[in-house]
C-alpha cells in the first residue's frame, strides 16, 4: 500500500462536514448538503473550498464566514502521528484559522477523513475524484 503522502496526492469531493457536540448531537456547519473540494499536489500545495449550498446572494462580505470557506498552503505529512499539516499562506476570511492546520488522516478505499487535532470532535470526509 502506498504511504500517506503518495495517497494524499490529487483531488478530492466532500462527502460531509459534521460536528458532534459532547452529548452527541450532529451538526452539518454548511449543511447536510454541502459540496467543495480539496487538492493537494506533488509539490506540497494544497487548496480547498467548500460551500453551504442553499446560498443566497448578498453582498456583506459578513456571510461568507457561515456559508463558504476557502483557503491555500503549503502541506506536510507527519507519518508517525498520522496528521497532514496545513501551513495556512492565504484564506477568504483573514483571520478565520489559525497558521497551522493539523489533520489526523485515514483512508479507506476511495475515501479519505480528516479530523481536526484541536479537540473538537469534527469529520470532514473527502471522496477521491478520480482521473480522466
Amino acid at each position: 500500500m502506498a504511504d500517506a503522502a503518495d495517497r494524499i496526492i490529487g483531488t478530492w469531493r466532500l462527502v460531509h462536514s459534521i460536528n458532534i457536540d459532547q452529548s452527541g448531537k450532529t451538526e452539518y456547519p454548511l449543511g447536510k448538503d454541502a459540496f467543495g473540494y480539496i487538492y493537494y499536489s506533488e509539490a506540497g500545495i494544497m487548496a480547498v473550498q467548500t460551500s453551504r449550498r442553499d446560498r443566497k446572494q448578498s453582498t456583506d462580505a459578513s456571510d461568507l464566514e457561515h456559508d463558504y470557506l476557502a483557503y491555500f498552503d503549503r502541506y506536510e505529512i507527519d507519518t508517525g502521528r498520522e496528521v497532514v499539516r496545513h501551513v495556512v499562506e492565504g484564506e477568504l476570511l483573514p483571520g478565520g484559522h489559525s497558521e497551522i492546520l493539523e489533520r489526523r488522516y485515514r483512508f479507506k478505499g476511495d475515501l479519505m477523513s480528516l479530523k481536526p487535532v484541536d479537540g473538537t470532535n469534527r469529520e470532514i470526509l473527502w471522496q477521491r475524484v478520480p482521473n480522466p
